[in-house]
């Protein structure tokens, strides 16, 4: 050993014996993870008995069609002479109501599924005009009219397709039960470019608004504006909204009401 040279000596401190008691943090994500997919579940499933009786009505016009179209094919065909373009027609007319049918039902068996978490490219106009078919069943029987507003400019968002339909639908149908008592039932849903990087979604209506002491902390669990409501809807909404990066918040609509934003991340290199 040379004179610039010196010995050292290193001390380890052994690691502690692992507790076999103490919990696995790991496992306790893992569980929190699960809690939260059955929570969002579970309120998707809420929504949809919530829109028992619409979905009913719903339902039950193209298969009443259906019926109708049917037996007056069968009367054609006991004519003496078949009228055949006429048979076409109706058989056709059964066949369109059968596939309105099918995709209502398609809607609520892929809404109310159990899947797992899937982020992925797709076009918000779509998503937001599926979820507005569904969230929109019963309202414009009750008067509401409806305005989808869409800029071009918007086209893909980096989404779970099903959690961004369970907060739309639940901004929807909370605008459509906000305008119950106002003479003027207008809904608009609004798809436009937000901040860079992301795609803005407003769900406006014209209904009384919402006052600011509880705008404030309309997104904190257990708080609402309705009287039987349980204040966890817009709470949800908030944590899938932040979990995909975006924002969720409340503002007074141009003509009074209220107008919900919401921005998603877009297809750009800035979010990707």
């Amino acid at each position: 050993m040379t004179a610039d040279q010196e010995t050292r000596t290193i001390l380890r401190t052994p690691a502690p014996p692992s507790d076999p008691t103490a919990p696995d943090p790991t496992a306790n994500e893992r569980r929190m993870a699960e809690l939260q997919a059955e929570l969002l579940h579970v309120s998707r499933i809420t929504a949809m008995g919530d829109m028992a009786s619409a979905l009913a009505h719903e339902l039950n016009q193209p298969l009443s069609a259906i019926v109708n179209y049917l037996k007056g094919s069968s009367r054609l065909l006991d004519a003496p002479e078949i009228p055949r373009a006429e048979l076409k027609e109706a058989l056709e007319k059964a066949a369109e109501q059968a596939l309105r049918a099918g995709t209502i039902i398609r809607r609520l068996r892929d809404f109310v599924a159990r899947g797992e978490t899937t982020r992925r490219m797709e076009n918000l106009t779509e998503v937001v005009q599926e979820a507005g078919a569904l969230a929109l069943i019963g309202a414009r029987g009750a008067g509401v009219q409806v305005r989808f507003i869409n800029d071009r400019g918007v086209d893909l968002v980096l989404v779970d397709k099903v959690q961004i339909q369970q907060v739309l639908l639940n901004l929807i149908r909370n605008g459509v039960d906000a305008m119950t008592d106002s003479p003027l039932k207008d809904l608009s849903i609004t798809v436009e470019p937000g901040p860079a990087g992301f795609a803005q979604v407003i769900v406006a209506d014209s209904g009384p608004g919402v006052s600011p002491d509880i705008a404030s902390q309309l997104f904190q669990p257990f708080v609402s504006t309705k009287p039987a409501g349980l204040g966890v809807g817009l709470s949800i909404s908030r944590t899938i909204v932040e979990a995909h990066g975006g924002r969720i918040w409340v503002e007074t609509a141009p003509g009074g009401g209220a107008a919900f934003h919401l921005t998603l991340p877009t297809d750009t290199p800035e979010t990707l």
